[in-house]
């Protein structure tokens, strides 16, 4: 058999008994061909197909390979005899070809705590003994050495359910170690589970004077961790891990601490909740140092002591007779969560409050919001949309409950006083405040608010915006949508509704009924509402919109919609190029319905984005043609 004959693919769809048949190849030199692999693997079996990947770009070998035998114990025999041997000059892996995406994710096995030589075969023999098993994997680091943790893929779920159930009363050991086993579960699923909790500034700032040894500080953070696991001991719960470290910004400590479930974690974090502090960390700099003597001191990675008792006992006894002892526990910005995925998990405790005048200072903004519960940390800044003066903080506040009452109090319209201090601290007395969503919350809350923005969205058949009474009114130039005469944006019609053409349509305010629908010219009410003529001509141009943004937002709304209207005409008309399906894009376009005014000033700033909403607007014109 030539190797040409058997340069093919693997099958996409290959099934379990299949997958027995193929092996895959890590680690190859660049050097290795395809005809070289089959000189080596045609010894243990005969070959039905052979592939080394490449890269597409470069062409180049990616070091890894697959290969089918015709017989599943050829491919078992190629694993035995050629796994972990040298290939001229790297150290290859042979494993069984695993198509993990049609497997099931519930028959997937974590292992944890394996040896630095766990032997994959031995392993899938051991594990093969509770059903029939498709993978075994143990993760390798960069450089390809083994951790200590891996996977095991059982064909079913059962087999998998087996597996747990047996080690609840018979554990497996593998080359010495006792294997920790438990069901898999996806990152994201991980994270919520969280075993971890973390607690900051948890304690007073420390003196500047203790920074000037570095073996005091590493004193300190050790005792810390003595005295918390201390306390958990005597509470009758393990401590898996407890990190402390002093920030050196704060010079307060914060630690990390590991416990055995994540029903535990979920518990301390409650009493953190209720107390505003945890007992764990209240204590005295004298029974710090009597721990210390009592363990010993930490040793470096060199196996050198950390420090001696003697270099550490003065500053231990100061902090002891200094009623700001840092062991004493008491901080007034303690801080408490479990450690999830900064991406996955928000914290209803952190909010973002918008909308605030720009004279408004930090300290006036932190006296109003602490008095609804206590502020852990606030950062304000300008909005990043520079056409609206304003501005935003972030609030973190300490407990959930003080998180809850601020959101509902501030909303509170019948307290006189927080609608006082709104009217002088918001714009237009308006309070915008929501939690502030992870990374990927807010991406995936972005793309969902996009989509019900978008004027292709025609759920309930909507109507597209026309005038709601006839009559033959004289043509528009392109530039000027608004005809000398015509006041207010006409509204859209009720289902069925329509008329026959018209001007360019302009939002009509609330307080105003449409003139009823006959043919006799159209009369204005005189000095009922000021015709929006003098605002456009204004602002006649974009720029000066943006240049007098401030003068611009004074204005009213509709206002605001009808200029922008105007000048929004020109654009879609010269990408339309039709006078009619452009008073119906952009009467969309300016719907109070569909687009804020920040979307709609947005719209002049990215000409992709309004190129979208442009054809989606003619998509909704053909259909509701077609009609």
């Amino acid at each position: 058999m030539q190797t040409k004959e058997i340069h093919q693919q693997i099958p996409p769809q290959t099934t379990p008994q299949q997958m027995k048949t193929i092996i895959f190849i890590e680690n190859l030199d660049q050097g290795i061909s395809e005809d070289y692999l089959y000189r080596k693997f045609k010894e243990v079996g005969e070959i039905q197909s052979l592939k080394i990947t490449k890269d597409k770009i470069t062409q180049k070998s990616k070091g890894q390979a697959f290969i089918t035998f015709a017989h599943p114990d050829s491919a078992e025999e190629a694993r035995k005899k050629f796994n972990n041997q040298v290939f001229i000059r790297n150290i290859i892996r042979v494993k069984p070809y695993f198509n993990y995406h049609i497997a099931d994710k519930k028959a997937n096995i974590f292992i944890n705590n394996l040896s630095e030589d766990a032997d994959i075969l031995e392993l899938e023999q051991e594990f093969s003994r509770f059903g029939t098993v498709l993978s075994v994997d143990i993760h390798r680091d960069s450089q390809g050495k083994q951790l200590n943790y891996g996977y095991v893929q059982f064909e079913k779920k059962e087999d998998a359910d087996n597996l747990i159930k047996r080690i609840m009363n018979h554990p497996i050991t593998h080359k010495g170690k006792l294997l920790k086993l438990e069901q898999f579960k996806a990152q994201s699923e991980r994270k919520i589970e969280s075993s971890s909790i973390y607690l900051r500034a948890f304690a007073k700032p420390l003196q500047q004077k203790y920074f000037e040894k570095d073996k005091v500080i590493r004193a300190i953070e050790y005792g810390w961790s003595l005295i918390i696991k201390e306390y958990f001991t005597k509470h009758g719960q393990q401590v898996k891990d407890c990190f402390v470290k002093i920030d050196f910004h704060t010079r307060q400590p914060w630690t990390m601490i590991s416990f055995e479930s994540s029903e535990q974690a979920r518990d301390n974090l409650e009493i953190c909740e209720k107390q505003r502090t945890h007992p764990c960390i209240n204590s005295g700099a004298h029974h710090a140092l009597e721990l210390i003597n009592k363990h010993g001191p930490p040793v470096n990675s060199d196996a050198s002591q950390a420090f001696t008792i003697a270099e550490i006992t003065q500053a231990f006894k100061e902090m002891a007779q200094d009623h700001n002892d840092t062991f004493k526990g008491e901080s007034e910005n303690f801080f408490y969560n479990m450690v999830y995925s900064k991406n996955l998990n928000p914290d209803d405790r952190l909010i973002l409050v918008q909308n605030i005048k720009e004279d408004v200072t930090k300290e006036q903004i932190q006296e109003f919001l602490s008095r609804f519960g206590k502020v852990i940390r606030l950062t304000i800044r300008k909005t990043k949309n520079p056409r609206f003066q304003v501005q935003q903080c972030f609030v973190h506040y300490q407990t959930l409950e003080d998180s809850k009452r601020a959101r509902s109090e501030i909303y509170d319209d019948k307290n006189e006083e927080i609608i006082k201090i709104k009217k002088a601290f918001f714009k237009d007395g308006h309070v915008m405040m929501n939690i502030l969503l992870s990374k990927s919350m807010r991406k995936e809350f972005k793309e969902i608010k996009k989509q019900s923005q978008s004027i292709f969205q025609n759920p309930g058949g909507r109507q597209l915006l026309q005038p709601p009474f006839g009559g033959n009114l004289p043509m528009i130039p392109p530039q000027m949508p608004f005809p000398p005469g015509q006041n207010g944006m006409r509204q859209m019609p009720p289902r069925g509704g329509g008329g026959r053409g018209g001007p360019f349509p302009m939002v009509r305010p609330q307080n105003l009924r449409p003139p009823p629908m006959n043919t006799k010219p159209i009369q204005l009410l005189p000095n009922k509402v000021t015709p929006p003529q003098t605002f456009i001509q204004e602002f006649s141009d974009y720029a000066l919109v943006q240049s007098r943004m401030e003068d611009f937002l004074k204005i009213p709304v509709i206002d605001q919609r009808n200029v922008l209207g105007n000048l929004l005409f020109q654009k879609v008309f010269d990408v339309v190029k039709d006078k009619e399906a452009t008073k119906k894009v952009v009467g969309m376009l300016i719907d109070p319905s569909q687009f804020e005014i920040g979307d709609i000033l947005n719209m002049f700033e990215d000409s992709q984005e309004l190129q979208t909403y442009i054809d989606e607007g003619l998509s909704l014109i053909k259909e509701e043609t077609q009609k």
